[in-house]
């Protein structure tokens, strides 16, 4: 039993030391750890090649929205650039407020919300470029829109965390994301405090402070109104908190005195009106779709596209392309051609996208087979027994702990959502916790706090700044928030577990 727990764990710390101490890439490194699995399932389980191809295989034919996802994400990111929308819109958010705190709130809320609920990924070459230009230094713009963004990742890209939980439990995504949303609430202030902190925009200034303020009430009644009050429309939260944080920031806008926007570099910038329309036009038009797909006209019509795939004795997988996040966002990239303020190629952007994730989709698919390895041998249910014998409130506490150590160390959070959320199956019947609450937590904590201290994002990010050799400075400034962050949400997910049992 003692060398079977070790060699659960082995994994794991092959992928932390190779992160964090020898700085690997996460396809290299995710490739070595899939190798060292295989090893382990053959001496320690004496599975079967046959049988490790097989397993290998299902795992990724069971996260196969990931793949659609983080395809299609990168086909809208260069599309809403090379259409021009993407210069139109940062020029109309950079006219709303005049001062640099302003500006760098504005541009990472819209963008974060608008452009981040589709894909997330495709945020950081907006926004850290932008607040760098707003002349703050490179590793602050980085590390403070990390840090913001932070709250976000389990939400972008249309909930593709809740949705890869929900390929694991078996259970409505809708009600994962209700618990999602709920562990949410309170980590908005410690993002949104630690943006201003790390950018060094004193919250003791009142300017600041009300900005402070009126970003965390819009990005929290977006939460609120699309996770807990319509649930069923949860793919809507980012647009709904952008829009919020949209509206109160302009409405403060009108507020201030028309002598605030002299000298603005910003307002000198002349553009038409109806440019500004089709650079939001094509975000509208997809959540639109999200929300007519959901209707009971059009529903049971796309419903009726699904099937199943069902090899070597596996439970069924269903696949329905035209109700996946992947098939909004390609749609919402494709519209970005019709509302297009230059002439672009899709066909270019296609190649161009295909070839940036490429790495990315690789890195999955090892993260996919090495993932369903271990649950295919027991090795995720013996973990689920191990971490359950202290009981429900501690396990909640490890169970955020170990998330945030498994979503740090994947290259791509998905297979870490997919491992945790599969062993809340077992680990709910030993507690007789609700699975949902336990799927709630697991999918949270993998993706949001531990993504900005990500070696391999950190590298990214940087780059993006213009900046070399400060990954450890980048990483220390980010700590202190995301581990106030995960203890935020641990100790609301040990008072959400004590109210289900």
């Amino acid at each position: 039993m003692a060398l079977q727990i070790a060699m659960v764990l082995l994994p794991f710390a092959v992928l932390l030391i190779g992160f964090l101490v020898f700085k690997m890439s996460a396809l290299k490194l995710s490739i070595y750890t899939w190798i060292l699995e295989i090893i382990i399932v053959f001496i320690l389980y004496r599975m079967s090649p046959a049988k490790i191809i097989q397993a290998s295989i299902w795992g990724n034919i069971s996260i196969w929205s990931g793949f659609l996802v983080l395809y299609t994400g990168q086909i809208f990111g260069q599309s809403f650039r090379s259409t021009g929308l993407l210069q139109t819109l940062l020029i109309t958010l950079g006219k709303l407020l005049p001062t640099k705190a302003g500006k760098a709130i504005t541009l990472s809320t819209v963008v974060g919300g608008y452009v981040g609920a589709f894909n997330g990924f495709a945020t950081y070459p907006i926004t850290i470029p932008g607040l760098v230009e707003l002349g703050i230094s490179g590793a602050r713009a980085a590390v403070g829109y990390l840090v913001y963004f932070s709250w976000s990742i389990a939400f972008v890209s249309l909930f593709i965390a809740a949705t890869i939980a929900s390929s694991a439990s078996g259970l409505p995504v809708a009600e994962i994301a209700h618990v999602m949303g709920l562990l949410t609430i309170a980590a908005v202030p410690v993002s949104v405090i630690g943006f201003f902190e790390i950018l060094g925009f004193e919250l003791k200034i009142k300017e600041n402070a009300i900005l402070a303020i009126l970003v965390c009430i819009g990005n929290i009644a977006g939460i609120v109104l699309f996770t807990q009050i319509f649930p069923s429309y949860y793919v809507l939260t980012l647009i709904a908190s952008s829009t919020f944080c949209l509206l109160l920031l302009y409405f403060y806008r009108t507020r201030l005195p028309k002598d605030a926007f002299q000298g603005s570099a910003d307002t000198s910038t002349a553009i038409e009106r109806g440019n500004v329309y089709k650079a939001f036009a094509p975000l509208v038009v997809g959540a639109v779709i999200v929300v007519l797909w959901s209707t009971p006209i059009i529903a049971p019509i796309v419903n009726n596209f699904v099937f199943s795939v069902n090899l070597w004795g596996y439970a069924p997988t269903k696949i329905n392309f035209f109700t996946s996040p992947g098939f909004y966002i390609l749609v919402t990239a494709f519209t970005c051609y019709i509302f297009a303020t230059k002439k672009s190629n899709v066909w270019n952007d296609i190649k161009v996208a295909s070839k940036r994730s490429s790495d990315s989709l690789l890195t999955l698919l090892v993260g996919g087979a090495m993932v369903y390895l271990m649950v295919d041998t027991g090795q995720i249910a013996l973990l689920a027994r191990s971490l359950t014998q202290w009981g429900a409130n501690v396990y909640s506490i490890l169970l955020s702990g170990v998330s945030f150590l498994a979503g740090m160390a994947f290259g791509q959070g998905i297979p870490a959502d997919f491992m945790l959320s599969k062993m809340q199956v077992s680990a709910a019947k030993l507690l007789n916790v609700p699975l949902v609450v336990l799927v709630g937590i697991a999918a949270l904590v993998t993706m949001g706090p531990a993504n900005p201290l990500k070696p391999s994002l950190l590298r990214y990010t940087s780059s993006l700044a213009n900046i070399k050799g400060k990954d450890g400075e980048m990483f220390r400034m980010a700590i202190p928030w995301q581990v106030l962050q995960l203890i935020v949400i641990a100790i609301c997910s040990v008072l959400l577990v004590s109210s289900m049992k």
